[in-house]
């Protein structure tokens, strides 16, 4: 499944036990991003995100060295709700759209960087191996998220560019099976051939968010102000009246939510890292590249400089003043997954229009395996 089950034996990491082999992730995107927005068909309850937001976003990717071209301008798309990027000018064939640096990506390294949670980070992925990549930046992710909002004392450096992401069901008309409440997978998956996988996965998320907890738990309530005690050497414990209150087991409040969040988007939004040693198990967000819209023909294209890592956006063709610009993600033609995978992994069917919830109602053969008459 997308993370094994085998998840499980992280938590002796938290332990200190022997390290795991063989653990693998199954579910990286492959230097692409599947997206709803080619076929708007669920009844989710449409959230889009405050336009000047984005505007804030293009501040911050210049503000780290990105280089945005002065007739892109961002508005909402003309493919059904949430943003897109267009031309206010005409755009030749070849001319630089935006390039984005390698240090305003959201990549593993960025984690394994972090000041305080790095050295864990690196020493979960060693026990755990290569599927303890995702976990890993999905935590970061949640915690960063949490920490760039107004209840909490500390910042972070990726607000800008979190703030336009599907945090949660509907945003930009964002769809997922890690959104829904445990009845409606059970009255709508039940019987279905997405109702194991769908399972499975909410069921690792959850563990991962029980491990990501135990790691980062107790700094995010330091950092809403709560007593209590963050863990670490302190020579306070000594001194029983001195001590702070334990913390407490549960996840702090909005932590679930925030894993839910950062697992979809690195789920339905990454790009596959491209390493300089061949190795390309990683993943990485790209602000603005992953807001551009998919198409079979698309009039831009994307490339990542090896030198320094900056993800290059160039016009494929003269695109004309007032154009949307689109990305081609994967032809869909070329795609072999089974449509209940597709769903349940990304979030949508592929050229199907129909509302999933009505196909789900119906036992359509797309999700439920169909008797042969005789």
């Amino acid at each position: 499944m997308y993370w094994n089950l085998a998840l499980l034996i992280v938590v002796l990491v938290l332990l200190q036990q022997e390290p795991v082999r063989g653990f693998q992730h199954s579910a990286t995107v492959k230097s692409h991003r599947h997206r709803q927005q080619l076929s708007r068909q669920y009844a989710v309850p449409e959230k889009s995100i405050d336009g000047a937001k984005y505007e804030v976003l293009l501040d911050w990717v210049k503000s780290n060295g990105g280089e945005i071209n002065n007739k892109i301008t961002i508005q909402k798309s003309s493919q059904g709700s949430g943003y897109g990027a267009f031309t206010n000018g005409e755009v030749k064939e070849g001319e630089i759209i935006f390039e984005i640096p390698r240090k305003a990506c959201f990549t593993l390294e960025a984690a394994l960087n972090d000041d305080k949670f790095g050295k864990a980070f690196k020493n979960l992925i060693e026990k755990a191996g290569p599927g303890g990549n995702t976990v890993v930046m999905a935590g970061y992710m949640a915690k960063e998220r949490l920490l760039g909002k107004k209840d909490a004392t500390g910042t972070s450096a990726w607000s800008a560019y979190f703030d336009t992401l599907p945090w949660e069901r509907g945003i930009n008309n964002q769809e997922h099976v890690l959104f829904w409440q445990e009845e409606k997978i059970e009255e709508l998956l039940t019987g279905s051939t997405c109702y194991v996988e769908a399972k499975s996965l909410r069921d690792e998320v959850g563990l991962a968010t029980s491990i990501m907890n135990k790691v980062l738990g107790p700094s995010i309530r330091v950092a809403r102000g709560e007593d209590v005690d963050e863990g670490g050497f302190n020579i306070n414990r000594m001194l029983p009246w001195m001590a702070k209150p334990p913390t407490p087991e549960e996840p702090p409040e909005g932590f679930p939510e925030a894993m839910k969040g950062a697992f979809v988007c690195l789920l339905t939004r990454a790009f596959q890292d491209e390493k300089e040693d061949g190795n390309d198990d990683e993943e990485k967000l790209v602000p603005l590249l992953d807001m551009l819209q998919h198409s079979d023909t698309p009039n831009v294209r994307h490339a990542m400089r090896k030198a320094d890592g900056t993800v290059e956006v160039r016009a494929r063709c003269d695109i004309p003043t007032g154009t949307e610009l689109f990305n081609q993600y994967r032809s869909e033609e070329e795609e072999t997954m089974p449509y209940s995978r597709f769903f349940t992994r990304f979030g949508f069917v592929p050229g199907i229009s129909e509302d999933m919830e009505n196909l789900l109602r119906d036992k359509s053969s797309i999700f439920y395996p169909q008797k042969a008459e005789i």
